[in-house]
């Protein structure tokens, strides 16, 4: 779920009721863990965030962090710990133990394979595989620590582990330790705790009956008969043939994924190359367009693939209506052109940051979103839209939640279809029974929400502000000797840096400059000596890419002398 970098759309403090609820939440999805336990992890004075994200495949998940670390995540109703958590109690859910060796896949992000568990042996009187039913939570420790390196679903029940002889998956991981719910911003980086071996293993003293893969286990120095040759063959056989299996299962797997990835580079290119160009030859098509649309951290392999080799794969994406390939001259071939109505170039997609681009094309444009953020009188209009108190949301959307709402409940006029009679929550908003428009319905719902926006700069810096926008104001001013000074507001809310922008006009026009706080202003004014105000406007639209609508003062710029 994590294997790919995924979208913040909201970071909001829990407090009050909504801490309470989140206690509930995870008291009910886990009943192993006890109220104690609760309040020993999360005091009330440690600050707790709810993170929304919406991960790359569009699936929208809310986690909850503690001091920036992510504790719990909630995907659609259903609550997962993350190993961070798991760390803590590591007894909350089952556990699969298995091989340090058996670690490299799974931190590729791949599914524990039967295979590759070790379950305690018939004497410890445990269950081979627990008591689960298929996708019960679970996750993956090690032989020689317990400690949560994934989390997961069971890939299916516990009875039909024991009937599948150690063949197919296991655990279907949903978040591994290093993927990037692990790496996000602000993050801090943890190790692995050493928490021990398993209990069943050490209590028994069934440590030396789990070597490592590949390794023969130390008999105890005690006075027996010999084992026959017959025994020795048998358990020797029985090994190698679960290491073949647990091979040829992951090999299976990585086959399957490197057809993915293929497929996914081959539909990147076509739908999303910002350079390609037809009639492109294929051998180019690969090496120019494909090779690059390879995410980061994923390796391209035709020879690990099923195809092998470039046309094979190519072959079947002209049998599947995608491309047109002719043969230009013996032993050439290339793509003549690329189906817009095919279902497979349709249907897929990926949001605009995850697209290629040209090696010289970068966003420096400043973008201001203006968002409202949703409070308790008008939760009930967006709730069904997955949205919760605090949630953000973007003032171009506003209007489409409130007709869904509006329509779903029956709410507009039978006469007037541009009237809509306020209703529920409606009337409690509007103040009034009486039908009202649709916009005075929109404007009246926004008033009862906040209003905050978000700064996105070329650098890739983004920043959150609450209530209205404010515009960057020059503006002119006479001090003593009729020196005349230019004035500039509100630069900090747009992520400007004051002390470099400061520079470039000491550079840009050859006047000192400073910085101060002005009584009753929350950002700091800049101040640049005499009347700077065509320099100024113009560096901030044509450097800082500021758009046209939030510079205020060019009426103060001097006049030209006819």
């Amino acid at each position: 779920m994590f294997k790919k970098p995924f979208k913040v759309k909201s970071n909001t403090q829990v407090k009050g009721s909504e801490r309470k609820l989140f206690k509930e939440l995870v008291l009910k999805s886990f009943p192993v863990l006890t109220e104690e336990e609760f309040n020993d992890f999360l005091p009330k004075k440690e600050v707790l965030n709810t993170v929304k994200v919406q991960t790359w495949e569009g699936e929208v998940v809310q986690v909850y962090t503690v001091q920036k670390v992510p504790m719990i995540f909630d995907v659609r109703g259903v609550c997962y710990p993350t190993v961070y958590f798991l760390w803590k109690f590591p007894k909350l859910l089952y556990a699969f133990t298995t091989h340090s060796q058996v670690t490299n896949f799974i931190l590729q992000g791949a599914d524990l394979m039967l295979p590759g568990v070790t379950s305690p042996p018939h004497q410890s009187g445990l269950p081979k595989y627990g008591n689960l039913n298929e996708n019960n939570l679970c996750y993956v420790n090690l032989l020689n620590n317990v400690a949560a390196i994934a989390v997961g679903l069971a890939a299916q029940s516990s009875q039909s582990m024991v009937f599948a002889n150690g063949r197919g998956r296991c655990v279907k991981i949903m978040h591994y330790y290093g993927d990037k719910l692990c790496c996000g911003d602000g993050v801090p980086k943890l190790s692995v705790p050493n928490l021990g071996p398993p209990e069943w293993l050490v209590s028994k003293g069934y440590d030396e009956d789990f070597p490592a893969l590949g390794q023969e286990s130390q008999p105890e120095k005690i006075t027996v008969e010999e084992p026959s040759e017959k025994v020795v063959e048998i358990v020797e056989n029985t090994t190698e043939e679960n290491i073949e299996n647990e091979e040829h299962n992951t090999e299976v797997d990585s086959v399957e994924k490197q057809d993915e990835l293929l497929k996914y580079c081959f539909l990147v290119a076509v739908k999303y190359s910002k350079t390609l160009t037809l009639p492109c030859l294929t051998s180019n098509f690969f090496k120019l367009h494909m090779l690059p649309a390879c995410p980061e951290g994923k390796s391209l392999d035709l020879k690990k693939s099923s195809y092998k080799k470039l046309k094979p794969f190519l072959e079947k994406m002209v049998e599947l209506r995608v491309i047109t390939i002719k043969e230009i001259k013996k032993g050439v071939e290339a793509i003549t052109a690329v189906s817009k109505e095919c279902s497979v170039f349709s249907e897929f997609y990926i949001t605009p940051e995850f697209r290629p681009r040209k090696d010289n094309e970068v966003e420096t444009t400043t973008s201001v979103v203006e968002s409202y953020i949703i409070t308790g009188n008008v939760l009930p209009i967006f709730q069904k839209e997955g949205f919760q108190k605090g949630d953000t949301v973007l003032g171009t959307d506003v209007r489409k939640y409130v007709a869904k709402y509006v329509k779903d409940n029956n709410f507009q006029d039978d006469e007037n279809p541009k009237l809509v009679k306020p209703k529920e929550i409606l009337r409690t908003i509007c103040k009034s029974e009486s039908p009202i428009t649709w916009e005075e319905l929109v404007e009246r719902v926004c008033e009862s929400m906040k209003n905050c926006f978000k700064v996105s700069s070329g650098g890739g810096e983004e920043m959150f502000n609450k209530g209205k926008v404010s515009p960057i104001n020059i503006s002119v001013s006479v001090r003593s000797g009729n020196k005349k000074v230019t004035l500039m507001d509100n630069l900090e809310l747009f992520g400007i840096k004051l002390s470099e922008f400061a520079k470039e006009c000491q550079h840009g026009v050859a006047a000192s400059t400073s910085i101060s706080r002005p009584p009753g202003k929350k950002c700091d004014q800049l101040l640049v000596q005499g009347n700077q105000v065509i320099f100024v406007y113009n560096l901030l639209i044509e450097k800082y890419k500021i758009p046209k609508k939030y510079v205020k003062g060019l009426e103060n710029a001097p006049k030209k002398k006819k």
